[in-house]
């Protein structure tokens, strides 16, 4: 038998998950920076000071949002096919996961990665969760790095820099131009294999 805390409970966690979809669904219509706090309230069809029961700002729902972007970010980069293949095959997954990713969240992506609310600064809780998510992506292409058919005459650090110069580069591209075509297709979004293979040629043992 449900009890009442479990009921209430239950009702909190539903309009929760009310309060973030709807706040997407602006986002992605109206911008990031374009949420507005009253006009959720009005959505639900509550009065705005009684959102502050859930969130007690514009910021604390950018926070969660956020804070799941990154969870949902650092999953998909833990499961994606070939990390542990080569060095080429492991770059090329993770160059199309983040395009992948950012394509079908652009909401979040945009939060996560473009900083599109100026007055908007992650929580302790939240840039935690972020950097953990970040590392360990980070962490399966240094790993790359150590296979004995590469020889790299920079620092590790730069190397990743230039990765992640080239991932993100091509993912804002292609979704400036060819935002409604899938990874791998389009002017930016087929050259990915391109890109890791100058890196591969750059960084290839003679």
């Amino acid at each position: 038998m449900t009890t009442a805390p479990q009921r209430r409970r239950r009702y909190r966690d539903e309009t929760i998950e009310d309060i973030l979809r709807i706040a997407r669904e602006m986002m992605r219509k109206e911008g990031v920076a374009a949420l507005s706090f009253n006009a959720i309230a009005r959505t639900l069809g509550m009065q705005p000071p009684s959102l502050y029961n859930y969130f007690d700002s514009k910021n604390a729902i950018y926070d969660e949002l956020f804070r799941r972007g990154f969870q949902d970010f650092a999953r998909q980069m833990a499961e994606r096919s070939g990390q542990d293949g080569p060095p080429g095959e492991n770059m090329r997954s993770a160059m199309e996961t983040y395009m992948r990713f950012a394509q079908e969240n652009q909401d979040l992506y945009q939060l996560m990665f473009q900083r599109p609310v100026p007055d908007f600064v992650p929580s302790e809780a939240s840039m935690a969760v972020s950097l953990g998510a970040l590392q360990a992506a980070q962490m399966q292409f240094v790993n790359a790095l150590h296979s004995e058919d590469l020889d790299i005459e920079i620092p590790v650090e730069q190397a990743l820099d230039l990765f992640i110069a080239f991932q993100h580069g091509l993912t804002e591209l292609h979704l400036a131009n060819n935002p409604e075509l899938p990874v791998g297709e389009g002017r930016f979004g087929k050259l990915i294999p391109a890109a890791v293979q100058m890196i591969l040629d750059a960084w290839q043992k003679v």
